[in-house]
């Protein structure tokens, strides 16, 4: 039996992921706008969104996932329109702790129906338990890394398994097999959890956030608290006061990761507070994004978003998306489907029955039944 306390826990962590869902549906509307911005300027946008392609068949895993690690049909049709629904994942990378920026911080599974302009997301619990390469439990968090560094060990071992090509995301150029094997191995271990064939997966740098944050001239965020954390083998040292004020990128990141105080246990963030000023860093900088007017920095942007971004999506595909929900899609088509995550230490697990609705009303064609006045 849940105790009280438990449940209260519960409670927090479905309020926490509900917020994350908000937070992550308007960094998918902003991302199509920073693609619209270059779609203005064709010849520029085709250049930049190749810089973000990764070949996903080009991978080092063993032969059964191997064999479900081909290239998926890009659904675009002749004359340039996406008809049929489609499933992606999008990963956000975490390489700003000390785990060696292999874990993700953020899952998202979207199923996109162009027929209806519907957009349905599921946020996946950092903690989610989940079988890993080796067949053992594991936190979905780190399939990732766990797919990375397979790619890396049978590389070392032998040499001849590297197709020589290297790719960016970031400060960081490594082999293309390094990044897309984790990409394969995050998206089919979330295909077999959910049932489903994910057609496009993307993976998305967080240290952009500071290239993006300084070249929009900073954002506006007023500060609740005071914050006071030092980490000098990170070369990193917080100083915050309360108040509205302008930060830069490099004080927009200290504000997303601060977790530890100087002054003690009293002083320090829990997630879910983190979890709130990471909301604000990303709302504010769409809010200033999207009243933007400036084409030539525009392009500018567009060219930080492609060298932190890495997809199997082409780019004809990523244009059409764009010109053909620009306009249309609006927050009333997009519809965030809370995980139905308990706490059951150190991970977080789902019962069969609450999964399955889950899983019944994201993969139907039409709107789910959800309370919008919970935010969800």
């Amino acid at each position: 039996m849940r105790t009280r306390s438990s449940r209260t826990g519960f409670a927090r962590l479905r309020q926490w992921y509900a917020r994350r869902s908000r937070l992550q549906k308007t960094t998918i509307l902003g991302i199509m706008i920073l693609l619209l911005f270059g779609a203005l300027g064709c010849v520029a946008v085709y250049q930049n969104m190749h810089k973000s392609t990764i070949n996903l068949a080009n991978v080092i895993l063993d032969e059964a996932e191997k064999e479900d690690s081909k290239n998926r049909e890009q659904k675009l049709s002749d004359a340039g329109i996406v008809t049929e629904d489609f499933y992606t994942l999008i990963i956000g990378l975490d390489n700003s702790d000390s785990h060696a920026g292999l874990n993700t911080d953020t899952l998202l599974v979207a199923h996109v129906i162009p027929g209806h302009n519907i957009i349905k997301l599921i946020s996946i619990p950092r903690d989610l338990r989940v079988t890993n390469l080796r067949g053992s439990e594991a936190k979905i968090n780190s399939i990732f890394a766990n797919g990375y560094n397979y790619a890396v060990r049978q590389s070392h071992e032998n040499p001849g398994l590297l197709s020589g090509k290297n790719v960016r995301l970031g400060n960081k150029s490594v082999p293309e097999e390094y990044i897309s094997s984790g990409m394969v191995m995050a998206r089919e271990t979330l295909e077999r959890y959910m049932g489903i064939n994910i057609d496009y997966t993307f993976l998305a740098n967080y240290q952009s956030l500071i290239s993006l944050v300084d070249e929009v001239g900073g954002i506006e965020i007023n500060v609740e608290r005071s914050m006071e954390y030092d980490a000098p083998s990170e070369n990193m040292f917080i100083r915050f006061e309360p108040g509205l004020q302008v930060l830069d990128g490099e004080k927009a990141l200290h504000y997303a990761r601060f977790r530890k105080d100087n002054r003690g246990a009293s002083f320090h963030s829990n997630d879910f507070e983190r979890g709130m000023r990471q909301q604000q860093i990303i709302i504010a900088l769409i809010d200033k994004l999207t009243s933007w007017d400036n084409l030539p920095k525009a392009f500018e942007i567009m060219d930080i978003v492609a060298s932190n971004l890495k997809t199997d999506m082409s780019p004809n595909m990523m244009i059409s998306l764009v010109r053909q929900y620009y306009g249309k899609m609006t927050r009333d088509n997009i519809y965030s489907l809370p995980f139905p995550g308990h706490w059951n230490a150190p991970y977080v697990d789902a019962e069969p029955e609450e999964l399955d609705v889950l899983l019944r009303q994201f993969v139907s064609l039409d709107r789910p039944s959800i309370d919008r006045t919970t935010g969800s």
